[in-house]
């Protein structure tokens, strides 16, 4: 669960006669055809872009209920961003063979080297897979199944997968994988619009239309009524009000299993 609260905004309406008005209008043109006006609004478009689309992958996530997190990288200097995608198309391809129920959220980055790689939040992934075809049939490691499967789809161009930079089987709550991989979409905002095509996801998992609770008297009243919505049992994953007291952030989830 996540809850926000932030100041409001009063607008009114400007009562101007009509010399003040085309005043207003021209200097508001000139600021419009004005170039450094011009890059600083794409800036900022670009900044607005990378945040929606960090707050979605986060939020997806959790809706997901992800617990591990899967690293995709090539060994060669592979730089095409289309061919990362396809490649992740045919893996989650070939993986869905052995995990039916397989989904994602993953975010893709660029090393400094310049290759490309892709950071991928899954879940319910076992510590040993076998052929499901087959009866009796041998079983193996989760961790080498994946990875010698990412790397028949890569082919010469060589693969490797990183669990977590951890066992295999350990688990981390959704919160974390949510907030690690949501980082990357905002890192390079300066890409702009370009960013909603730096993630994708697979697999059942949809982010509930958010609620609105109502109005509050100011940060102390709507701190009191964030925590009184948590849920019995569940652990504060964020909890955070900013220094101005604009707005105040609270997010809970489940304990780790």
């Amino acid at each position: 669960m996540e809850l926000t609260a932030s100041r409001m905004l009063g607008w009114r309406e400007m009562n101007l006669d009509r010399i003040a008005m085309e005043n207003l209008l021209e200097t508001m043109q000139a600021r419009m055809d004005d170039p450094e006006e011009q890059a600083k609004r794409a800036e900022n478009n670009a900044k607005r872009a990378a945040t929606r689309a960090k707050k979605r992958v986060r939020q997806l996530c959790k809706a997901m209920g992800v617990d591990t997190m899967l690293t995709l990288t090539y060994k060669a200097n592979q730089q095409d961003l289309a061919l990362t995608k396809r490649h992740l198309r045919e893996f989650n391809r070939r993986i869905l063979r052995i995990l039916p129920d397989f989904g994602f959220v993953a975010a893709f980055e660029r090393q400094q080297r310049g290759a490309w790689h892709v950071h991928m939040a899954t879940r319910r992934i076992p510590e040993s897979l076998a052929d499901r075809n087959r009866q009796n049939a041998a079983r193996f490691k989760s961790y080498e199944v994946i990875r010698r499967i990412w790397r028949s789809v890569v082919g010469d161009l060589g693969g490797n997968i990183d669990v977590a930079r951890r066992k295999f089987h350990s688990r981390k709550s959704a919160a974390q994988i949510a907030s690690y991989i949501a980082k990357y979409i905002v890192k390079d905002y300066a890409e702009g619009e370009k960013w909603s095509n730096r993630w994708t996801k697979y697999g059942e998992g949809s982010v509930p239309e958010p609620e609105v609770l109502g109005i509050v008297n100011g940060p102390r009243e709507a701190i009191e009524v964030a925590y009184a919505l948590i849920p019995p049992g569940c652990r504060i994953a964020v909890g955070r009000l900013d220094r101005w007291k604009d707005w105040f952030v609270l997010h809970v989830e489940p304990p780790c299993k």
